[in-house]
């Protein structure tokens, strides 16, 4: 069986090396795209199993993008995990709102790999729920990333 393909969407080098870096020592093909503008053709190109999108982007942010991945029929199979330092409120509310699969809160690694791997084993765009990780604490930078 191949390796699971997730493609991270972040505007932050460093943070997207090192969630790159993470996801690949779990076992995943991970792909990167450094900004919102021109990843729902990455998504339809590689029809990865799941798409990190960074809520905070320039220009265009990350609803948007989920919002254009949704709209087309050749993407809005494909699982979506918001990925951002946003409160959580505010995350919990977008995930419902864009009908996607959950989010993981940046700068924290065991629930970045805890919330992908529960993402990966359910059914496309099924809400991720269950137990709940650690709750998310500040940005990548406060915790060491």
């Amino acid at each position: 069986m191949s390796a699971r393909k997730i493609l991270i969407v972040d505007d932050d080098a460093t943070h997207l090396l090192c969630t790159k870096e993470l996801l690949e020592q779990e076992g995943y093909d991970v792909l990167v795209h450094s900004t919102a503008f021109g990843a729902t053709e990455q998504t339809m190109r590689h029809q990865p199993d799941l798409v990190l999108v960074d809520v905070n982007m320039p220009a265009l942010s990350g609803e948007a993008l989920v919002s254009l991945l949704r709209r087309r029929e050749a993407t809005r199979h494909i699982r979506i995990l918001l990925h951002s330092s946003n409160d959580e409120d505010v995350l919990r509310d977008a995930v419902r709102r864009l009908g996607i699969d959950g989010y993981v809160c940046k700068g924290d690694p065991a629930q970045l790999r805890f919330k992908v791997a529960l993402a990966l084993q359910r059914q496309p765009s099924a809400p991720v729920s269950g137990p709940r990780p650690p709750r998310c604490a500040g940005s990548p930078r406060d915790r060491g990333w």
